[in-house]
């Protein structure tokens, strides 16, 4: 039993979840003011739990339909060594999904349609989308950055102008980290037939193409700068993201190999998640 727990908590990605609903508690911070927060301190708490549950939805549904690639790109997860059965792993599956449904319904009725509209663009990344290259970078980015959009919409303040600017910016650092992932992932992917740009296009195109998402996400980020109420705060962690992002961008495309792609990736996270505390910054005095 301890083992098959183990092996869901693997599956689940739950640190993503918990990235997730910070994500969505810096598009809760950075569009409204502290009294609203308070006021909506249950809604948000609820946004979060959805959050969680959805990306643990997600993640146990990708490993599920995509066992078959990490055969030999992860061979080291649970359903490749059996240590859990696709049967378990769905039922779990299923209970993460109705769970983040019922907690976003409880928020509101606008929140219960864009969560669907991400679990339904998700699902059909896991099915299919997930080999057609572009595309399917696509799709992963504009999940990956609604949690900012999906915090602003518990509070009720998407018409904010910043709000779909910190969207834009994590919505096209992910794009660039995504073709990079397609370089270090260039031999599996090859093997199982999905359609990166690394594959159709070879690798030094695939960098450029990472390096321009990654280089257009900075050069928004400056904007913000004079809409924010804290423009000093945002601006110094903010320079610190955009300083590693365009690091990224220019060894990526410097050495575009498996291994300087693998290294990019993680200092491209780790410049997301200083973005994130710029973003939740922001709007503080």
């Amino acid at each position: 039993m301890l083992s098959l727990i183990r092996a869901l908590a693997k599956i689940s990605r739950i640190e993503h979840g918990v990235m997730v609903s910070i994500g969505i508690l810096a598009g809760v911070i950075a569009s409204t003011s502290l009294i609203k927060v308070l006021n909506y301190s249950c809604k948000i708490i609820l946004g979060c739990l959805t959050g969680i549950l959805v990306e643990v939805t997600l993640f146990v549904f990708n490993d599920i339909f995509n066992i078959e690639e990490d055969r030999i790109n992860s061979p080291n997860r649970p359903l490749v060594k059996g240590e859990v059965t696709i049967k378990g792993a769905t039922v779990f599956g299923i209970i993460t999904l109705l769970g983040g449904l019922i907690l976003a319904a409880m928020v509101s009725f606008k929140s219960l349609i864009l969560i669907l509209i991400i679990i339904i663009l998700g699902m059909i990344y896991n099915i299919s989308l997930k080999k057609r290259g572009l595309l399917g970078n696509l799709i992963v980015a504009f999940n990956t950055a609604m949690p900012f959009l999906y915090g602003a919409l518990i509070v009720n303040a998407l018409d904010k102008v910043t709000i779909w600017l910190f969207y834009l910016m994590a919505f096209l650092s992910t794009l660039g980290r995504e073709v990079i992932k397609g370089i270090k992932d260039l031999e599996g992917d090859r093997k199982v037939g999905i359609e990166t740009i690394a594959v159709k296009y070879g690798v030094n195109k695939a960098a450029k193409l990472a390096a321009l998402f990654m280089v257009s996400a900075v050069l928004i980020s400056l904007i913000p700068v004079m809409l924010v109420r804290n423009p000093v705060g945002y601006s110094l962690l903010i320079a610190l993201t955009d300083g590693l992002l365009l690091y990224s961008s220019w060894k990526i495309v410097q050495k575009p190999d498996s291994s300087t792609a693998g290294d990019q990736r993680n200092i491209t996270l780790l410049a997301m998640s200083i973005g994130i505390l710029g973003f939740m910054t922001s709007n503080c005095c």
